[in-house]
């Protein structure tokens, strides 16, 4: 009787094991859809058999082992960095690609090229009728630069919003890592699936919005550091960043600051967060200009107003008299020039000056010199060695590709995501397919201790009839 129960025994014991496993599997279904969640195997070990030694065998259950793959897990968070890197460029690149046109035949190109061409025209027929196409055309080019100025500073605006929304959403999910860090550390989530897929989950979204480096210590508790040198959670603390700007709209960019108030700034090379940094503190101010860099349309803004007004100012009237300025602009800010480029209100179509002075005097002489002024190759009417026209047609291409690698890139990050999440799939989701084989097989081992558990009772009620 005695080896009986013993073959009861182990028969419950098995009953058991399989039981806990077909838990593990029905877990793995509830949270195929789950991010984070990583299939988790049910171990079942085999019992020693020595009936000699009083080891009668059997199996039970071991626990279940994560299918969680390091190295995966990074490979797609490191994909998450790229595609959010560049998605969080395509708004604001495609913004100020608007402004130019590079075909040159709207907006601020083409406004430009008018200006020029009315100058043509006013050096064919210098009168007054032509010369207020002139004043017409100068002020609508003035209205662009400023409008063009005014988008900047709301794409600025805009830029560092979300630079501070970035910020606040790696505070937010550094927090949920750091809760997750305590459970583990309570023994709570050493074992627990829903833990574990609640940290990769958190780790995942992370890495869009910032590149982050993560080590796990040997209790499970994560260690995830900005950059790769900024700590923002370790253990069971959590170490918050902010962002600082030196002014509301300032396109001087933005400063990401550790806890300790340090600048760690070009830490941040990657995710949203790096680049919506690299549009706020490269891209706007070599356009739009801050304390350090008059930015390219305040170059071209002062150029056509200086050269424009030194020309006309150096001619005169039909009738003798001096010439008058076109622009006007602040010339206390190099960077303002643009913002405040109009219209120089003492001129009218009556004193615009097309006379270039003798000996001889030449009656439209001034005007001509404006008519080719944007492709005249004189040091003077030069922008760092190009003309008006090939220093504008630069910041339109140079604009249309800044959007175009913006686009480029997001698209390509996304092909490498979707490749990096089908392998980490393949390593550690659930399949659906996999996990119904599983339970099929389970339920017949069950079914199997089961009989064996009858047999167990028939044999036993046998021996006691007997």
């Amino acid at each position: 009787m005695g080896g009986l129960f013993s073959s009861l025994s182990n028969s419950l014991g098995a009953l058991q094991a399989v039981e806990s496993a077909l838990a593990v599997s029905q877990n793995n279904v509830s949270n195929a859809n789950t991010p984070g969640y990583a299939d988790q195997v049910a171990v079942l070990n085999s019992q020693s058999f020595n009936l000699s030694g009083g080891l009668t065998g059997g199996v039970e259950y071991g626990g279940t082992r994560s299918t969680q793959n390091e190295y995966v897990d990074q490979a797609v968070q490191t994909q998450f960095s790229a595609q959010g890197y560049f998605n969080a460029q395509s708004s604001p690149l495609s913004s100020i690609q608007s402004l130019f046109d590079v075909s040159g035949q709207t907006g601020l190109t083409g406004d430009i090229n008018a200006l020029f061409q009315s100058f043509s025209a006013w050096s064919a027929t210098p009168n007054t009728t032509t010369a207020q196409a002139v004043l017409t055309q100068a002020q609508t080019v003035a209205q662009d630069f400023q409008a063009a100025s005014a988008s900047l500073s709301q794409t600025t605006t805009s830029v560092n919003q979300q630079i501070s929304a970035n910020v606040n959403q790696i505070n937010t999910l550094a927090s949920a890592i750091q809760t997750d860090n305590v459970a583990i550390q309570n023994g709570g989530g050493v074992s627990n699936p829903g833990v574990q897929a609640n940290l990769e989950a958190s780790l995942e979204s992370l890495s869009q919005v910032a590149n982050v480096t993560t080590s796990f210590a040997a209790n499970g508790t994560a260690t995830v550091l900005l950059g790769g040198q900024t700590p923002l959670v370790m253990g069971s603390q959590q170490f918050a960043i902010q962002a600082s700007f030196s002014g509301s709209g300032n396109p001087a960019g933005a400063s990401i600051l550790d806890s300790n108030g340090q600048d760690i700034t070009s830490q941040v090379t990657q995710g949203s967060l790096g680049g919506l940094l690299s549009v706020s503190n490269t891209i706007l101010p070599s356009i739009q200009g801050n304390g350090t860099q008059q930015g390219s349309l305040n170059q071209l803004a002062q150029q056509i107003a200086d050269r424009v007004n030194s020309v006309l100012t150096s001619a005169q009237t039909s009738g003798g008299q001096a010439g008058t300025p076109l622009f006007t602009y602040d010339a206390t800010d190099p960077s303002d020039v643009a913002q405040t480029l109009a219209l120089d209100p003492t001129t009218t179509a009556s004193n615009l000056a097309p006379v270039a002075p003798g000996p001889p005097a030449v009656s439209n002489g001034a005007a001509l010199q404006l008519s080719n002024l944007g492709n005249s190759t004189a040091p003077a009417d030069q922008i760092g060695g190009q003309t008006i026209l090939q220093f504008l047609s630069g910041m339109a291409t140079q604009a249309g590709q800044n959007a175009a690698n913006a686009t480029a890139g997001s698209d390509l990050h996304t092909q490498l995501l979707t490749q990096s999440q089908a392998l980490q799939t393949q390593v550690s989701g659930v399949s659906l397919d996999a996990e119904a084989a599983q339970v099929l097989q389970l339920q017949q081992e069950y079914q199997a201790a089961g009989k064996m558990v009858t047999v167990i009772d028939t044999l036993a009620n046998t021996l006691i009839t007997m």
